[in-house]
């Protein structure tokens, strides 16, 4: 349980009766504007529906990492990120499906039958304006109401949340983090794009300029992060916030081109961060990584990121 909402395997239900219930499935990558659409009207549709629960399907993995894995995206929201965000929007259960070739090769009317009115009762069922199910995504919104009027249930087809002209999609922000665009990013997630880390120790040589950093790694290999540079952050830790500024790259002046990192120098915090999880929340870039004389001059450049990241934070956040 997280707050009021059940998260629970699928596997886990084949033996539990669940009430009626209004449904949506998808990948829900990113939990950006457009979905938070999807779930607004999922909720209100449980009130107008002969449902006692809100149940939102999604899975354990992109799909595409199973069908087409050389197509597969990187991920904007790991799946524990994923279902951090999604336990915020008052849904009451949260379904994670295991994605396997079976899954993949049922058709939209098993899946129907099988998953969505065996194991949910579903009455109504709430998708996004370019979902499809089930095997070659032959499910589209007419055959899925087909499907509703057969059976009994409702189908409702969310229209997409358009911005700046153009419809919000998990594409269209991983496009405006993959060019560094994080004001813009954050405008269609409703919130600056972050990344989950564990800390580990590094050589410490950060200190050695005044600078102490944290070594920020991420485990998992398909989850997007901002291209090299140097960004102005948040880092979320214990319920509280610190200011803070990240380099992503080689720290040429220092370790020369051996292996690409995350570090993060935080603020207005004292006190030891090793072995620690922080989400780290990725506000603005402030320039490229480069190569410095010596470290003189590279100290100077940092004394000058932190008086720009003090006034974009003091500015906009």
């Amino acid at each position: 349980m997280v707050g009021m909402t059940e998260i629970v395997k699928a596997e886990d239900l084949a033996n539990r009766a669940v009430p009626p219930a209004v449904v949506t499935i998808g990948v829900f990558d990113g939990v950006h504007v457009g979905h938070q659409r999807v779930l607004a009207r999922l909720r209100e549709e449980k009130e107008k529906a002969a449902a006692q629960v809100s149940v939102l399907i999604t899975f354990d993995r992109h799909p595409l990492s199973v069908i087409r894995p050389e197509a597969a995206p990187r991920l904007l929201t790991t799946l524990e990120e994923k279902i951090s965000l999604l336990a915020l929007l008052h849904i009451d259960i949260i379904v994670i499906e295991r994605f396997t070739i079976r899954t993949a090769e049922l058709d939209y009317r098993t899946f129907i039958a099988e998953r969505l009115l065996d194991l949910y009762s579903m009455k109504h069922l709430v998708v996004g304006y370019d979902f499809h199910l089930g095997k070659g995504r032959e499910g589209n919104r007419e055959l899925l109401s087909r499907e509703g009027k057969e059976h009994g249930f409702g189908v409702t087809v969310v229209p997409p949340v358009v911005i700046s002209g153009r419809a919000v999609s998990s594409t269209r922000i991983r496009n405006s983090i993959s060019h560094r665009k994080l004001r813009r990013a954050a405008r269609l997630l409703t919130r600056p794009y972050f990344f989950d880390a564990d800390i580990v120790r590094g050589e410490g040589i950060g200190r050695t300029l005044d600078f102490p950093t944290a070594n920020a790694r991420v485990s998992q290999a398909d989850k997007l992060l901002p291209p090299r540079g140097v960004y102005a952050v948040r880092v979320e830790k214990g319920g509280r916030y610190y200011p803070g500024m990240m380099n992503v790259g080689f720290a040429p002046t220092i370790r020369g081109d051996r292996d690409k990192r995350m570090e993060v120098h935080l603020f207005d915090y004292r006190g030891k961060l090793y072995d620690q999880r922080l989400r780290v929340h990725c506000l603005e870039f402030i320039r490229e990584e480069k190569k410095f004389r010596d470290r003189n001059e590279l100290q100077a450049q940092l004394l000058q990121d932190r008086e720009k990241v003090t006034g974009i934070l003091e500015k906009n956040y």
